[in-house]
């Protein structure tokens, strides 16, 4: 098998940027910070590209000039972005990307916006991007429920928002995420987003899957506090290393949290 390109991801989600736009000056700054030092690190570790796996803002009323602070980070990222809609910036009506065009303002930025799924070819890199973006109007909703086959790039991504079922889940939750959909994917790296809480998940013996964790949690509920960096090696190796917002140390690929599936 001939040897695939080496990449550096940053994977990160849950940002909510905007959740205290009309609450409270000081707690939309830390959600600001937050973001601020998510784009540190991937200019730190040399990341190729950047995903975000939902709810990147926490709603559709966020002030005009809190996405524009969020368009400036990504463009001082100089990397491809590609953002999945989660069930707080959803598409469709009303929506969040509607009202500003980000790409215009960052032109590193693509935003998925098909509920049914598509696949992103990542801007001057041998990687393809596929998932569904939320639209909040399909209560079943399952973001990797019949994924297509993998497409022609070496390096195929999955991205989706929602919650992942383990024997411990709470199944009224939505958006259900089951090992199986990831398994099916047949994606080299899942990037997933709707946990707060950093977290690796089963996804069957080819299928690395994870939750980056909310760079800062909401309530003043610290449960993130990082994001990941995923290196995806020639031999078609993925290993992740979790890098923390604040402080020093850092988590390797055997070293984080595991949820097994259902």
């Amino acid at each position: 098998m001939a040897a695939k390109p080496r990449l550096r991801l940053l994977h990160t989600s849950d940002v909510h940027l905007g959740a205290y736009d009309s609450s409270g000056e000081s707690m939309r700054r830390e959600l600001e910070d937050g973001f601020r030092r998510v784009i540190d690190i991937g200019l730190r570790e040399g990341v190729d590209f950047m995903l975000v796996a939902g709810d990147f803002f926490d709603n559709a009323r966020v002030r005009e000039e809190t996405m524009t602070f969020a368009a400036e980070q990504i463009a001082r990222l100089e990397r491809p972005v590609v953002i999945a809609p989660g069930n707080h910036d959803h598409v469709g009506p009303g929506s969040v990307y509607d009202r500003v065009d980000l790409p215009a303002l960052a032109q590193n930025l693509q935003i998925m916006r098909q509920p049914m799924g598509e696949t992103v070819a990542v801007d001057g890199l041998e990687v393809e991007v596929w998932g569904r973006s939320h639209t909040e109007q399909l209560f079943d909703f399952m973001p990797f429920e019949g994924p297509p086959p993998r497409g022609d790039a070496p390096w195929q991504i999955g991205i989706g928002h929602g919650h992942f079922i383990h024997p411990r889940a709470l199944m009224h939750h939505s958006f259900h995420i089951r090992e199986q959909h990831l398994v099916e994917s047949q994606r080299d790296y899942v990037a997933l987003g709707h946990w707060e809480q950093m977290t690796r998940v089963a996804a069957g013996e080819s299928v690395v899957a994870a939750y980056s964790g909310a760079p800062e949690g909401l309530g003043g509920n610290q449960a993130g506090g990082h994001v990941l960096v995923v290196d995806l090696l020639e031999d078609g190796e993925v290993r992740i290393t979790a890098h923390p917002l604040e402080g020093e140390g850092s988590l390797a690929h055997d070293d984080l949290p595991y949820l097994r599936g259902l």
